[in-house]
């Protein structure tokens, strides 16, 4: 690795300069080192002195670590929970960093023990739960923001490692809210911020980040449970909200998908107030070089059958993907779909893990990194584990589906205990 002095200066902040980053050793050497520490330990990391707190608080130390191929990859999942992880429980825990507690942290976290009993009890029915999938390691991020909003979306934007936390209703009031919340992973070391809210209170709503910088939102709907045709759109850098124009339609429980390299923000499917629970086969595509919606039809076949959640959009070069992870019921009536004339063809359809049964799953793609031999998703189902887990597994349970260039798919089992089966509402990844 090639540590220059302005990289070396930029990730020190600038006071960095005529310092080794570890006395004795090159700077490329000692970068080498230090990308490899897992994240777990960044927050200790930058107690030992300036150059390394204002190093690991960079976003280039992260591309580093992305470059050398030892990022790790995490999944960011919001849960329905009952109860709380046990603090010493091996598969996990709880803590105000990203990637776990280390030993550092358990006497301070079993001072603070009684407190959080307390807050513990008053916390909402939903957590955000991390599952690290490089360490196999689940944990619960214990938010500065009181309760999360029920329903809530999140959005992982990649470019800068951030975590974005949208809408919902309120716990206490069951009120749709504009809220937006901010977890920071990189510069932050874990910190949640308030971020401007949206204009509109909203919740079931469709979300995408386009060209790493914007968040679209549309529809939803209001706290009468009208289904709403607004949409805007978030400027990251200047934590800005703007008003859009108006979808054609009314969509409550719609998709929201965007592809890499694609300014585009689409919207599938969703229903009307006057008709909730028919899913509409249509979307709408909004294109800010024209600043217009524009309307394709035939899009989503499954009229009882909502897409949020269960799709993923995937993107190899300029060829564009939308991955649909049907239940027993879907994909019986696709069969049924694919004689009719349709925007969209089937490219190629593959069975789920044995073990995914029930409704549709919770899919999210997993960020690449550096990988460029196929495509990732994680997938929890609604109901599945069995003979995978020996047994361990009861309720919701996950799986890494690995999608080669060749074809070939592979499903890895993903160890879920108890504390973290609740079957997620919201689902994103990151690498860090």
């Amino acid at each position: 690795m090639e540590v220059t002095g302005k990289t070396k200066e930029r990730c020190a902040g600038g006071g960095g300069e005529g310092r080794a980053l570890i006395p004795g050793l090159p700077d490329e050497i000692a970068m080498e080192c230090l990308v490899r520490v897992p994240c777990q330990f960044h927050s200790n990391m930058k107690s030992v002195c300036h150059s390394w707190q204002n190093l690991i608080s960079s976003p280039l130390f992260y591309r580093e670590r992305i470059k050398s191929g030892v990022a790790e990859h995490l999944v960011c999942l919001i849960q329905p929970i009952s109860s709380f992880p046990p603090p010493d429980s091996i598969h996990g825990n709880q803590g105000d960093g990203v990637c776990g507690r280390t030993d550092a942290g358990v006497k301070k976290e079993e001072e603070e023990e009684d407190e959080d009993d307390r807050q513990n009890q008053q916390q909402g029915p939903y957590g955000l739960s991390i599952y690290n999938e490089t360490r196999g390691t689940w944990h619960r991020i214990r938010p500065k923001i009181g309760r999360i909003p029920m329903f809530c979306q999140c959005l992982a934007l990649g470019s800068s490692g951030k975590l974005m936390l949208l809408g919902g209703w309120d716990p206490a009031t069951l009120e749709p809210v504009p809220n937006v919340y901010i977890l920071d992973l990189v510069s932050g070391g874990g910190s949640w911020r308030r971020a401007a809210p949206m204009s509109v209170p909203r919740s079931f709503f469709a979300c995408a980040v386009v060209s790493g910088t914007k968040v679209y939102v549309a529809g939803g709907h209001d706290n009468q449970k009208n289904a709403l045709r607004s949409a805007e759109v978030y400027d990251v850098e200047e934590d800005r909200w703007e008003m859009l124009p108006d979808m054609a339609e009314e969509r409550d429980e719609c998709q929201g998908l965007s592809w890499d390299g694609d300014s585009r923000f689409w919207v599938v499917s969703g229903y009307g107030t006057e008709r909730q629970g028919e899913f509409g086969s249509d979307a709408e595509c909004y294109d800010p070089e024209t600043g217009s919606w524009s309307k394709v039809e035939g899009v989503w076949p499954f009229s009882r059958t909502s897409p949020r959640g269960c799709t993923a959009a995937v993107s190899s070069g300029q060829q564009h993907q939308w991955w649909w992870f049907l239940g027993s019921e879907q994909e019986e009536q696709q069969q049924h779909e694919e004689a009719r004339e349709k925007p969209w063809k089937t490219v190629s359809s593959i069975k789920l893990s044995r073990s995914i049964i029930g409704t549709p799953p919770c899919v999210t793609k997993l960020a690449n990194g550096t990988r460029e031999d196929g495509h990732r998703v994680f997938v929890m189902s609604s109901r599945g584990g069995g003979d995978n887990c020996g047994g361990e597994c009861e309720g919701e349970t996950g799986f890494i589906m690995e999608r080669e260039r060749n074809g070939n798919t592979k499903w890895k089992h993903v160890h879920t205990p108890m504390e973290f089966s609740g079957f997620p509402f919201s689902a994103s990844s990151f690498i860090v």
